[in-house]
């Protein structure tokens, strides 16, 4: 060795440390030891389970055990969680378009149910409706994947956009929006996901196109009268006990002056509010009640477009007029065809199971592994 030089093995040893340093995720520059949000307590803390899934990584041992190091760090808190309920079984996996975030992730199926069912239902509603819930979101999901896919994103199985194909929220979200009821919250959705695993809804032993919507205001509606498509299994049923629902009943005013701006964006009506006020009325009824088209002017529109453009919580409103606007008296919220939400709850409540609510809101069904 020469003199002036430290030995190989210290070299060595700097350049390991150096590596683990940066691997553990370190400020390696002044403006980031600045920026650094983790406390010194938590560093400390965090040290030993970061090095440890290092060195199980990079050190000699079984492919198993990489592999499941590799796991748990893509699940995350909440997957983890779900795979201790899951027994650890293999589950399938999804491409889903992240709208918030314009990309596509990979996901376990299962996974993204949660945050399906976590986005998509009150997680204080009763465990049978969110257990109905969780069942409705996989087959959604399923039927996806075996049908081509999410229309508007290439790529991706399901995305994230409630509008389009399903709403979803993370971990972060979650914590957010249930704030101190976190925990209890998520593992209520946790139980209704692992509990349905591998469920689906099925027809003629294929997943069903999946619909549902937050209040149908006591009875839904068939999918033709506001899709163009008849199916045998999203049909007209009573939606009884919705009543004491948060916006089971709710107004909107609109001026006239409001409504003409509106219907000429979305219909290129070039009207004044004294013409509205003149023209606006009711063309038509669904069997169900609601309203299946409006006049305007000297237009017809289909309720669903006249819903959108006023963004009416549903198409089952009445309407009244004094003089400066319009008052829109609406019942339920959403399109109203497939599962009530606020409707699966209340059936929960009265004693019903997740299989008895999905077969009662999709008539001739069957609920079975897949």
């Amino acid at each position: 060795m020469r003199h002036g030089y430290p030995p190989v093995w210290l070299s060595a040893a700097l350049l390991a440390l150096a590596l683990m340093w940066r691997m553990v995720g370190a400020p390696l520059t002044g403006p980031q030891l600045e920026d650094i949000q983790t406390p010194l307590w938590q560093a400390r803390v965090l040290l030993p389970t970061r090095v440890a899934r290092i060195l199980r990584l990079w050190l000699p041992g079984s492919q198993e055990a990489q592999a499941q190091t590799i796991r748990e760090e893509a699940m995350g808190e909440e997957g983890q969680a779900l795979d201790r309920l899951m027994n650890g079984e293999e589950r399938r996996m999804i491409s889903v378009y992240l709208a918030d975030e314009g990309r596509v992730a990979q996901m376990e199926l299962e996974s993204y149910v949660c945050g399906v069912v976590a986005a998509e239902m009150p997680a204080a509603y009763h465990l049978e409706a969110l257990k109905a819930q969780a069942v409705a979101a996989r087959t959604r999901a399923v039927w996806q994947v075996e049908n081509g896919g999410c229309a508007l994103h290439a790529g991706a199985d399901i995305c994230t956009d409630s509008a389009h194909c399903q709403g979803y929220a993370t971990p972060a979200q979650c914590r957010e929006l249930w704030g101190e009821a976190y925990t209890a919250y998520r593992d209520r959705v946790l139980e209704a996901v692992a509990a349905t695993r591998d469920e689906l809804v099925t027809y003629g032993g294929q997943p069903i196109t999946v619909m549902y919507h937050a209040i149908s205001g006591g009875r839904t509606e068939a999918a033709q009268t506001v899709f163009s498509e008849a199916l045998p299994y999203l049909v007209s049923v009573e939606s009884a006990g919705e009543e004491g629902a948060p916006g089971f009943q709710q107004d909107a005013y609109f001026t006239f002056d409001e409504m003409a701006a509106l219907v000429d964006e979305a219909f290129g009506l070039n009207l004044t509010a004294q013409e509205v006020e003149r023209t606006l009325a009711v063309a038509g009824y669904t069997d169900t009640g609601r309203v299946a088209a409006m006049l305007v002017g000297d237009m017809e529109v289909e309720a669903t477009a006249f819903r959108q453009a006023l963004g009416l919580r549903s198409t089952w409103f009445t309407l009244s007029m004094d003089g400066s606007g319009v008052t829109f008296h609406q019942r339920g919220y959403g399109h109203g065809v497939g599962m009530s939400q606020a409707g699966a709850n209340s059936m929960a409540a009265d004693g019903a199971d997740y299989r008895a609510i999905l077969t009662h809101y999709y008539p001739g069904v069957a609920v079975e592994k897949r």
